[in-house]
């Protein structure tokens, strides 16, 4: 980890949902590990916990706003069936520009679904613009950008700040790989939410108990790899790059699996495509907003890409 900030806990949330079978994974770590807080006190929630039972997941910063912009924000509630996330969109850590986009404050609201359902087939992730948010309220984006430059890979192009994450146009503060700024640390924590998808499943930390009293962890990784020795050489777009090769890692395409207990969750690892290569589960389609930093996939697009 290149840097971290402290980190109060915000509001509470925690989704999951039903498959079968897996790995071992002793409930949500959640505010296990937030950088230079061993018990980060509770901000009381603004609504009552027995109906939004989603616990220990969002936090807000304390690292400084740059020059002329607000505090970060940040609320949580649970409403008709969804969890709303609300921010303004201004990371709770040290801002550092990387990209010639001067950051701005967002109007965010986020809605996911409380209890995620497993769609009938998986969905693309879009190539463009929001997929998924994080525990600070900030949105993720997939493993693409730059639709002029053929949606290339930020992360292997090394685009992106300390903390895996850079400003759009119209200053969006973005992710494309796992925030590990928020956290002290990622490594070895289990069930460790870092954000959630717009399906409403959580994107955790890529750790595993390899048995039941979790006395041994284990990583995970993505079964997806390069074509080619050396990215770019010939193929320039993040998907057409990158093949998945079922068994190559102990992840779906959807770069998830079921847990023990029957969750379905995914993992954001530290390799392609970083978080969700597909959404496993049904979609808050309201969520895929273009025009949001880059915008959702473009119209006709085939439903799944290949591999």
């Amino acid at each position: 980890m290149k840097r971290m900030s402290t980190f109060l806990l915000a509001l509470i949330i925690s989704c999951a949902a039903s498959s079968g079978g897996g790995w071992a994974l002793p409930g949500m770590a959640g505010a296990a590990v937030w950088a230079g807080m061993a018990s980060p006190p509770v901000v009381p929630a603004e609504s009552d916990l027995t109906d939004c039972p989603q616990a220990n997941d969002f936090l807000l910063g304390q690292g400084e706003a740059p020059v002329g912009q607000p505090a970060p924000s940040l609320s949580v509630r649970c409403e008709g069936g969804q969890v709303v996330v609300r921010s303004n969109g201004i990371p709770g850590f040290d801002f550092v520009q990387v990209t010639p986009n001067a950051l701005r404050a967002q109007s965010y609201t986020w809605r996911l679904p409380a209890e995620p359902r497993m769609a009938a087939r998986p969905t693309d992730v879009p190539l463009g613009g929001p997929s998924a948010v994080a525990v600070n309220g900030l949105p993720i984006f997939g493993p693409t950008e730059a639709p002029h430059h053929g949606y290339r890979d930020p992360v292997l192009d090394e685009l992106l700040d300390y903390c895996n994450g850079h400003t759009a146009p119209g200053g969006v503060y973005h992710f494309h790989a796992r925030p590990d700024c928020l956290f002290e640390s990622t490594k070895g924590e289990v069930g460790l939410v870092v954000g959630y998808a717009f399906d409403g499943i959580p994107i955790l930390a890529p750790w595993v108990c390899k048995d039941g009293g979790c006395a041994e962890v284990l990583e995970v990784h993505s079964s997806y790899r390069l074509k080619e020795r050396t990215y770019g050489a010939t193929i320039t777009n993040a998907w057409d790059a990158h093949e998945y090769v079922e068994g190559l890692g102990q992840l779906d395409r959807c770069n998830g699996t079921t847990l023990a207990d029957g969750r379905y969750v995914y993992f954001a690892t530290d390799t392609f495509p970083y978080f969700m290569g597909c959404y496993a589960g049904e979609v808050e389609r309201q969520n895929l907003q273009r025009g949001v930093g880059g915008g959702g996939p473009p119209p006709g697009r085939p439903p799944m890409r290949g591999g």
